[in-house]
């Protein structure tokens, strides 16, 4: 796609929709995408459901939101805002992010003859799809003209639900490598009043259940009993009540400290010594990716995303899913090692650098639009 950027008037109008608010993932590359490719030749309009953490991101990057809000399985006056709105601004390419979205950006892309890009972020997606399952897959297969799976996982996950392989775009989230670089800072490490000798193992990812923090907290008990001078800080929104039950029965209140939500930042991977992911279900994190960015050993589970990215035991170390003994394990390996982290962390940003910087996922989504946008001419 031409990366000159045209006047607003003359720009084709993309209508960026998620029916979420964030803090996340999927709302991170909404608003990544909505803002960087509104600098390659598009206008981007965004609709999200309310104010909240998505709305302020937006902000920031100069895009005013407007705010719908979509309620139920088939929301009439919903979707009729919607196709109002594409109508209006003359909306000539539709992004949707997840399955909800994804199902009224096909509605209004066959009411308004417009084609829709529909990007899953995960097999989750796709497990808790609710009322109406024959509509909605019909839906994606007939209104969507483009779907994208982040990964393979989630490929795979909608082959299951009854996708054909070759409407399946598989394009992976990437990071700003840049932004995201090696280097050290003691703010968070301080705030935990950490000294200089211990060891913090960090967890990035909002709480639910497809994180498997259960795990996690299992195989800190046995990591904190063999690594004296080891802490774990979980950073994530939602209700931790529950896991904060688990970690003080494990004898982990000193050892183990959840933080709520944190914005994702360079100087907070560098408080890091080793990065996990836990997770039993994941497509894949740019929590993960901006970790693997910033120079951090990960151990992380075969849950989907990560074993498309790290290379075992040279860009990282990878364990079974729902298992604490070997999370333990393979934590205790990073741990008491400075050499392998050092080499584990040198071959993972080499590694995200290579295949999974932002750059090269905008110029993927750059060649789509302009094939979309070329057939709708």
């Amino acid at each position: 796609m031409n990366t000159s950027t045209p006047s607003l008037d003359q720009a084709p109008t993309v209508m960026h929709l998620i029916d979420t608010g964030g803090p996340g993932g999927a709302e991170t590359v909404f608003s990544q995408l909505a803002w960087r490719m509104g600098q390659r030749g598009t206008r981007s309009l965004t609709i999200v459901p309310r104010e909240g953490w998505l709305s302020r991101q937006l902000h920031t990057l100069q895009l005013q939101p407007l705010f719908l809000a979509a309620k139920g399985s088939l929301n009439i006056k919903y979707l009729w805002a919607l196709v109002t709105t594409a109508r209006r601004n003359r909306v000539r390419l539709i992004h949707t992010h997840l399955l909800g979205s994804a199902v009224y950006g096909a509605l209004v892309g066959l009411l308004t003859r417009t084609a829709v890009i529909s990007v899953l972020h995960g097999p989750t997606d796709l497990r808790s799809v609710g009322k109406l399952v024959s509509v909605k897959r019909w839906l994606l297969l007939h209104g969507c003209s483009r779907l994208v799976a982040v990964s393979t996982s989630t490929r795979e996950a909608l082959i299951a639900f009854g996708v054909p392989a070759e409407s399946i775009t598989l394009i992976h989230n990437g990071v700003d490598t840049e932004k995201y670089s090696p280097g050290r800072a003691d703010d968070l490490r301080n705030e935990l009043g950490l000294g200089p000798d211990d060891l913090l193992v960090g967890a990035v990812g909002n709480i639910r259940a497809p994180k498997s923090y259960e795990v996690l907290l299992k195989a800190a008990a046995v990591v904190a009993a063999n690594v004296p001078r080891c802490h774990f800080a979980i950073i994530g929104e939602g209700d931790a009540s529950a896991l904060l039950h688990l970690r003080d029965s494990l004898g982990l209140r000193d050892r183990c400290s959840f933080l709520g939500f944190r914005q994702s930042s360079p100087a907070l991977y560098r408080n890091f010594d080793v990065f996990v992911s836990s997770s039993r279900s994941e497509g894949l994190s740019l929590a993960f990716l901006e970790a693997m960015a910033s120079g951090l050993p990960v151990v992380a589970t075969r849950s989907g995303g990560p074993q498309e990215v790290v290379e075992p035991d040279i860009s990282g170390i990878l364990v079974p899913t729902e298992d604490p003994a070997a999370l333990a394990q393979g934590l205790q390996r990073a741990l008491t090692d400075a050499g392998l982290r050092s080499r584990l962390g040198v071959a993972a940003r080499a590694r995200v650098v290579a295949s999974f910087s932002l750059e090269s996922v905008l110029r993927e989504y750059a060649a789509l639009y302009e094939t979309l946008l070329t057939r709708q001419r």
